[in-house]
């Protein structure tokens, strides 16, 4: 019998806690405890050398920066393959965006964007496409994505602009084409 191992959902993993918001609590409370303790143990409260528990406080706060710091690279490491292989992806999509492919093209771009929409190329480039196979909702929905995480980009802006234009959202095109006026050519 084989099991298949269910990956979490998105909502899932933005309801557990982060390994480094789990290290920042620990770190909180180390730092609390250990000079709380240490304060006290100086009124003669409670039983020990206030100098060796800062001591020994400093050097649990060392461990556990380690302790983070190899969480962090190893999470950093773990993604390396992801990374090389998405950019390899992007390349094809970009081999089929040249070649005036716009499917096969979209398709990629729509991939690596993800359900997070969160590959700021890929946004881009599945607008274009969306653009050249007039589908203009999408277009709308890909670029103004886009600009919310790279505002300074000229081309998007009018490229939204024209978007709403087709949908007769004058004032919002306006406005994008006003934001657009702003930003200098190279925007990106």
């Amino acid at each position: 019998m084989v099991i298949e191992e269910q990956q979490p959902s998105t909502e899932e993993k933005k309801k557990r806690p982060s390994i480094s918001r789990i290290m920042v609590i620990i770190t909180i409370v180390t730092v609390i405890g250990g000079f709380g303790y240490a304060l006290l143990a100086g009124w003669g409260f409670l039983p020990g050398e206030p100098v060796a528990i800062i001591g020994f406080t400093m050097l649990v706060l060392s461990i556990l920066f380690l302790v983070f710091a190899c969480l962090f690279i190893g999470k950093i490491s773990a993604r390396m393959p992801e990374y090389g292989e998405m950019e390899n992806k992007f390349k094809l999509g970009m081999e089929y965006y040249d070649a005036e492919e716009w499917e096969k093209a979209l398709s990629i771009f729509k991939e690596l964007m993800g359900p997070d929409m969160d590959h700021k190329r890929a946004l881009y480039y599945a607008a274009r496409c969306s653009e050249q196979l007039e589908r203009w909702e999408d277009v709308k929905t890909y670029i103004k994505r886009y600009v919310e995480m790279q505002p300074n980009d000229r081309e998007a802006w009018e490229l939204l602009a024209k978007a709403h234009k087709k949908f007769f959202e004058y004032e919002e095109a306006e406005a994008a084409q006003r934001r657009a006026e702003q930003l200098s050519p190279r925007g990106r």
